[in-house]
């Protein structure tokens, strides 16, 4: 067993306004993301990944899709959203501050 402290895990700048730490094995991604808000937006973007997000704190509005295509749901702690491969997505923060674990399979090699 391996165990990971938060305090202790590294913090990568996203930007000014968010902040991620990374656990990973071989095959799967945690990824806790702190926010600050409101009106702050992860551009919205797509990946090949499978994506479970849980949000830990704070209300965001969590938008799959673009265009006609484009559903919304607001979402607070304790709820979870599953993002499909390839499908483009973003959250804006609703609140002072956000935060939300993302679970990702196969790992994001690009956040290494």
């Amino acid at each position: 067993m391996t165990t990971f402290k938060y305090a202790q895990l590294p913090v990568t700048e996203v930007s000014p306004d968010m902040r991620r730490r990374l656990v990973h094995t071989d095959h799967i991604m945690l990824v806790i993301v702190d926010l600050d808000g409101p009106s702050t937006a992860v551009p919205l973007h797509q990946h090949p990944h499978e994506q479970i997000s849980y949000i830990v704190e704070g209300e965001v509005n969590f938008v799959i899709g673009d265009g006609a295509e484009r559903a919304v749901d607001r979402v607070g702690p304790g709820d979870a959203v599953v993002v499909p491969p390839d499908a483009p997505h973003t959250v804006e923060v609703l609140t002072e501050s956000a935060r939300v674990i993302d679970c990702f399979y196969p790992i994001r090699e690009d956040f290494l």
